[in-house]
């Protein structure tokens, strides 16, 4: 296992629990009772999982293994930007629900999210990385690893992973959803 393709599975596992606690989040009906965390959800989603590791993937994985023969148009890496493109498009929907506040619809999207990336998480974990592990070696998946690290400091910020990583924190304490659940 590449330590590129390691660092996007760690993200994965943050992004997993956070859709563990959107399942709470639609259970206890939160855009109605509490959209402050709603509207601190659509940020994560929107920084941390497109914004900075679909960025990580789009940017740097996606064409290295493109380099390296992988097709895209009608192989594996089109099928992962299909979902990015239908995910952006249900953060969108749960953002305008919040804004709307209709709390039935911002659940909808909601769940339509977290099916699509509980099944994209899956295809890439067990398909797309460990094509990635075996087309890129070592020095390569080090170097990906480094443009992944200037990619999340020039688009996110310093200390801003920090903060993201706290607001889980939070949200696991208020919504009841322990890390050893995930």
């Amino acid at each position: 296992m590449g330590k590129a393709t390691q660092d996007l599975r760690n993200e994965h596992e943050a992004i997993l629990f956070v859709l563990k606690i959107m399942d709470r989040m639609i259970e206890t009906n939160a855009a109605d009772n509490n959209t402050g965390y709603c509207t601190e959800l659509v940020y994560f989603l929107r920084i941390f999982a497109d914004q900075c590791h679909h960025g990580k993937e789009e940017n740097f994985l996606f064409k290295a293994l493109e380099s390296s023969g992988i097709p895209n148009e009608g192989g594996p890496i089109g099928a992962m930007l299909s979902d990015h493109a239908e995910g952006r498009g249900h953060i969108s929907a749960m953002s305008n629900a919040l804004d709307a506040k209709v709390a039935e619809a911002f659940n909808a999207a909601a769940a339509k999210y977290r099916d699509l990336l509980r099944i994209h998480i899956n295809k890439e974990n067990m398909i797309l990385f460990k094509m990635a592990d075996e087309a890129l070696d070592d020095d390569a998946q080090a170097d990906l690893f480094e443009q992944f690290e200037q990619h999340e400091e020039n688009v996110i910020g310093h200390g801003v992973h920090e903060k993201l990583h706290a607001m889980i924190e939070t949200w696991a304490g208020v919504f009841d959803v322990s890390e050893d659940a995930h």
